[in-house]
């Protein structure tokens, strides 16, 4: 009798301990509530918008997420737009979207792990681009002559490879696409070394690269 409540007591004494080393652990390990992804087509009272518009997803007038526009649309690969959750507080709230600072009339709810197609319209016409000028002629000494200015992107060609949505800086928008591929194989955004599946050397890149 006096055997077994010693080994009782001993295999109590066991799991206290376990459950003290792991339970910390579990506390400090916060992960990031799933994103919403948005996408679909950016229209204005006079037609599609062009490239390279900014496209925003906001919360109580705060950025969650952002992308830009080609070919009419916006959200789709390589310019995805993941409107993030850091703080798990978002689910149930109402995104506005606005193109390039304009409200769209569209709205959505906010919901984690979701992802929505929503198409949008830009209550205002887009403004006409004037002709260019002609390049001046004549012996003016040269000074006619324009050269194009190039962009160069800050990333490093290594850095290029994990910047999943194309913002030109690694962050917590790139971590989110990682997290919602995560353990998938075959071609995907999110397969940063190239070897099939996303993984934990995927995570490592992404880390070793962090920008902000």
């Amino acid at each position: 009798m006096a055997i077994n409540m010693k080994k009782t007591f001993l295999k109590t004494v066991t799991v206290m301990v376990f459950l003290g080393l792991f339970i910390p652990i579990i506390g400090f390990a916060q992960i990031p509530s799933l994103p919403h992804q948005f996408f679909g087509t950016v229209n204005f009272n006079n037609g599609v918008a062009p490239n390279g518009l900014s496209v925003e997803a906001r919360i109580t007038g705060i950025i969650v997420g952002s992308s830009v526009t080609a070919n009419g649309k916006y959200g789709y690969s390589p310019n995805l737009l993941f409107a993030t959750d850091n703080q798990g507080v978002n689910a149930g709230k109402t995104v506005e979207f606005y193109v390039s600072g304009i409200k769209a009339n569209e709205t959505a709810i906010f919901a984690n792990g979701n992802s929505s197609q929503i198409n949008l319209t830009i209550p205002k016409a887009l403004p006409t681009t004037p002709a260019p000028s002609p390049a001046p002629t004549g012996d003016g000494g040269g000074g006619g002559t324009i050269t194009p200015s190039t962009t160069v992107s800050p990333l490093s060609q290594a850095a290029q490879k994990v910047d999943a949505n194309k913002d030109g800086k690694i962050d917590v928008l790139d971590f989110n696409v990682l997290m919602v591929n995560w353990g998938k194989t075959g071609s995907n955004m999110a397969d940063f070394n190239g070897d099939g599946k996303v993984d934990i050397f995927d995570f490592n890149s992404l880390m070793i690269n962090w920008t902000k």
